[in-house]
């Protein structure tokens, strides 16, 4: 049976940013402490960078992946998912702006600034582009054959054979006259009635 003491509230551990449960590990000095893995939660969702976040908690990369493997690090592993996607727009937001309004640049003569400019990064652009807009921009855009001759007149044939169909079933009253489209292999020709015969 599993005996609960009380914890002293000078030792109670300030609540994530992003809730999670600290893994309960074995105390160590240098290891996981239930501090290191909300910092290092925060801090990576700040950053974006599992180094950054480990050399500033003082753990290993090595260490980190380990403990985000381990059963007892589900939960941390989950804050992990959630801290890289954590304002995640802001950033998607900040590269969109980049690409359409570049970054300026300054423009020094004679070791004194004079001026600036903006740079435009073309591989930035054709990222967005590619990721998204695929079907225009990405590879299968770029292994697609161009429509020639023979594409057009299949387009045109294939129209023309709609708007038959459309005449073949227009309602008169509409002024779409049959006879207007007799003689362009649209409309049959309609059977002709059998005649009476004529008294001589």
């Amino acid at each position: 049976m599993t005996t609960h003491h009380p914890v002293d509230p000078s030792e109670r551990v300030p609540a994530p940013a992003i809730p999670f449960e600290p893994a309960q590990l074995r105390p160590r000095h240098d290891g996981w402490t239930a501090e290191k893995q909300i910092r290092f939660i925060e801090i990576l969702s700040a950053t974006k960078c599992v180094d950054e976040a480990c050399r500033r908690v003082g753990m290993s990369d090595t260490s980190a992946y380990e403990l985000r493997s381990r059963p007892c690090g589900h939960d941390f592993a989950r804050a992990w998912d959630l801290a890289l996607e954590f304002k995640l727009d802001r950033v998607e937001q900040a590269v969109l702006d980049r690409a359409i309004h570049g970054v300026p640049r300054p423009i020094f003569y004679k070791g004194e600034q004079v001026g600036e400019y903006r740079h435009f990064d073309e591989r930035l652009s054709m990222f967005l582009l590619r990721s998204r807009r695929p079907w225009r921009y990405g590879r299968q855009a770029e292994d697609a054959a161009p429509p020639g001759p023979a594409d057009d007149e299949k387009r045109r044939w294939q129209l023309l054979s709609i708007l038959c169909d459309i005449a073949k079933n227009a309602p008169r009253d509409l002024g779409n006259e049959v006879d207007d489209w007799k003689g362009r292999g649209c409309v049959d020709q309609p059977d002709q009635p059998d005649q009476p015969d004529q008294p001589e």
